[in-house]
């Protein structure tokens, strides 16, 4: 079938919309002159005359609209001159007049069915040049009536919609309610259409129209478009607080994969049983034991590490089966980044998992980390690696390179609980993987980094409920946000891309911290992993380096912090204590010749400052930290604010070595440094954004599910089936 006979045309889409109650200008479809004319005296005059044809997507790029006919006569020449010019070009149904409405702000509305989200809905600025400006927001449905202001709120557009050189503002109360109710048709129509486009719907003060619209059809319904797969955390906490595990493909050979993660996990720290497989011939490795097969163990295992080839996987799972073995991590690539083939090895893999109850990190991964109990299943080998103490972030990385980058970092910076890599996710993936964190005490927050997602709508349920009712803050890095990027994608590890709009949205939805650079996620991961949190995101800036922040302001909105309107006292302190030379209020810059004494009279201000939610100090450390002449040091300043845990204290440097050790002692202290303008920012917006979900606590969540939803259009579905069933 093709895309011109899927098309639901336009007049069949506003006999649908008016069944569902939408309000659409009065119309008529005609298919000669005499119905025409007739037509027309009952709608009145002005009138719009449109062409219909499953052929033409845009009738405007085809002379195929007529706007301000006034008579009969006009009518008349409009469609003889539109039917006999375009039906010698294109298979035309006929004519839809239609009452011409005032002009308004134009908006447009659409539904589609995304490859990993399933329905999602989609507003912006319309009219013809939608494509142009680009300036949408998406959501996955279904939506609350928080979700659609929240959409209205991300566009540029809002501006107009506020009010514009006089015009009178609209009512966007009317225009969430909209968005609500064309999401539940969303919902209930979701088998059956590939994209809705309703461009444009017109809107007023108090009052709209729905102009325009389309409906491209699936080549047939897809009754499962919504999934309903829930996270699964079962058996996973053998996995990472395993009593033995089995390393199969263990071998002697330094530089293989099988000898790194026996080494790693035989040699840094874990108490339970490890038990070399290798049928090689090998009697002993790493002095221990070495067994031909799993077979020949007979003590108890919890999991499984395979480093072998994919061929021989198959066989494993069923030895899993038989030893009652319920884990296992992959390590091996050869699965979908490879194609066709690989994915039906994976999908093999999955089923055999599914039958015999083994849950499966990987293939293609790097493994895992669980700081307390110092298991460690990398394979990066620790000659290279610092392994990161004990603490209270978790990861989960798609992505190797980046598990293994943030290992590193994370061991300079601040504690891991967990660290997963999970490469192609055969078996568990991110949703199941979260699911699994948020029920972990030593987990207070979650970061991912990933390039797409399989069900994306299982992920943002199982983030929603790990968010609002379990109340860990999850932290996102997604790349894979262009073309070139999605087919990298697809031969690393077999990924395919969502539009990055419609992702964004979601993680929005969700109320997750998404940012846009794996700078930014560690950031934010220190952030939550290290303040208290913020009542608010009023932020009072103090510094010796106004450039830095000149340049931080510029990241204000787009984080969506506020610079605090400091209080009267604070004002008159500041204009008693510090000379006129200083640029004192919100920032407050105190110059190249600041000590520390006026460094600590700044925050402590700040701290007492009832309109102030996160204090942000930045330093040119060669300037103010070799001051010890004053008595205490602003090294030891900084540690007693931090002790004082009143509000977060944000610390921000950047330069070389003597910056380095500046900072080295602030963090032996507790004391976070950020070593860029751009980090420091982020760490506040990251702050920021979880406050602003922590406030929900105690309040009614606003969330709406499959399960939940009801609608008053259930009994009109039969309108859009007998289209269906037409075409």
């Amino acid at each position: 079938m093709s895309s011109g006979d899927r098309i639901i045309t336009e007049e069949s889409v506003k006999e649908i919309l008016t069944d569902y109650g939408f309000r659409v200008p009065s119309f008529a479809f005609v298919t000669n002159q005499e119905d025409a004319c007739k037509r027309a005296s009952e709608i009145g005059f002005p009138l719009v005359a449109k062409v219909v044809s499953p052929e033409i997507l845009h009738k405007a790029n085809v002379n195929g609209v007529k706007v301000g006919i006034k008579s009969e006569e006009e009518v008349k020449q409009v469609f003889n001159d539109m039917y006999m010019r375009l039906s010698k070009q294109y298979s035309l149904k006929g004519i839809l007049l239609e009452k011409m409405v005032p002009p308004g702000v134009e908006l447009i509305i659409g539904l589609q069915n995304d490859q990993q989200f399933g329905p999602v809905i989609m507003v912006g600025l319309g009219g013809v040049y939608t494509e142009i400006l680009n300036d949408v927001s998406f959501r996955v449905l279904p939506i609350t009536k928080n979700d659609a202001i929240q959409m209205i709120e991300d566009l540029k557009a809002k501006q107009i919609l506020n009010g514009f050189r006089g015009s009178e503002p609209i009512d966007k109360e009317m225009i969430s309610d909209l968005l609500v109710n064309i999401g539940k048709l969303g919902v209930e129509m979701s088998p059956y259409y590939e994209s809705v486009d309703f461009n444009p719907l017109i809107v007023y003060a108090k009052d709209y129209f729905l102009v325009d619209g389309k409906i491209m059809l699936r080549e047939s319904p897809k009754f499962d478009a919504i999934s309903a797969a829930q996270p699964n955390s079962s058996y996973m906490n053998f996995l990472f607080n395993p009593t033995s595990v089995a390393v199969i493909g263990a071998t002697p050979e330094i530089g293989k994969i099988g000898n790194s993660v026996l080494e790693s996990v035989v040699k840094h720290g874990y108490k339970g049983k490890v038990f070399p497989v290798n049928d090689k011939g090998d009697s002993e490795i790493m002095g221990m034991k070495a067994y031909k097969s799993l077979e020949e163990i007979t003590e108890p295992i919890d999991a499984v590490l395979v480093t072998v080839d994919l061929k021989f996987v198959p066989d494993l799972l069923k030895s899993c089966a038989n030893k009652k073995i319920h884990n296992m991590i992959i390590y091996t690539g050869g699965g979908k980044e490879r194609g066709k083939e690989g994915a039906t090895i994976e999908q093999n893999l999955k089923a055999l998992g599914h039958e015999f109850n083994v849950r499966i990190i990987g293939p293609n991964c790097i493994g895992m980390f669980n700081g307390g109990n110092h298991l460690d299943c990398v394979f990066q080998g620790h000659k290279r690696m610092i392994i990161p103490r004990n603490g209270h972030v978790a990861f989960v990385s798609q992505s190797g390179t980046i598990a293994a980058a943030f290992l590193e970092f994370s061991s300079q910076s601040f504690g891991v609980s967990k660290m997963i890599s999970y490469g192609n996710r055969s078996d568990v993936d991110e949703a199941d993987l979260i699911w699994y964190l948020s029920e972990d005490p030593q987990t207070k927050v979650i970061g991912l980094y990933f390039e797409g997602l399989e069900d994306g709508r299982k992920f943002i349920s199982a983030a929603k409920k790990v968010i609002k009712e379990r109340k860990r803050p999850i932290v996102v890095f997604k790349s894979n946000r262009t073309i070139k990027a999605a087919k990298q994608s697809t031969l690393h590890n077999g990924t395919f891309a969502s539009s990055f709009n419609v992702m964004r949205g979601a993680l929005d939805q969700a109320g997750i911290i998404s940012v846009d650079s794996y700078e930014e996620l560690t950031a934010s991961l220190k952030a939550l992993a290290s303040h208290i949190v913020p009542k608010g995101n009023r932020v009072a800036m103090v510094t010796n380096g106004g450039a830095a922040v000149v340049a931080a302001l510029d990241h204000i909105e787009r984080l969506g912090l506020h610079i605090a309107e400091i209080s009267e006292p604070t004002k008159k302190a500041f204009e008693e204590y510090y000379p006129p030379t200083y640029v004192t209020g919100n920032p407050c810059d105190l110059t190249a010749v600041a000590n520390s004494e006026d460094y600590k009279f700044a925050i402590q201000r700040f701290i007492e400052d009832p309109n102030v939610d996160i204090v942000m100090s930045w330093f040119v450390p060669w300037f103010v930290f070799e001051d010890n002449s004053l008595g205490e040091t602003i090294v030891d300043a900084l540690a007693t604010f931090e002790k004082q845990n009143k509000k977060p204290i944000l610390v921000g440097a950047m330069g070389g070595p003597f910056t380095q050790k500046i900072s080295s002692e602030l963090e032996d202290k507790n004391v976070p440094v950020y070593h860029s303008i751009l980090k420091w920012m982020t760490a506040a917006g990251a702050l920021a954004k979880w406050s602003k979900e922590i406030e929900q606590k105690g309040k009614q969540i606003d969330m709406v599910t499959i399960d939940n939803l009801t609608t008053s259009h259930s009994h009109k579905k039969e309108r859009i089936n007998e289209e269906v069933a037409v075409i």
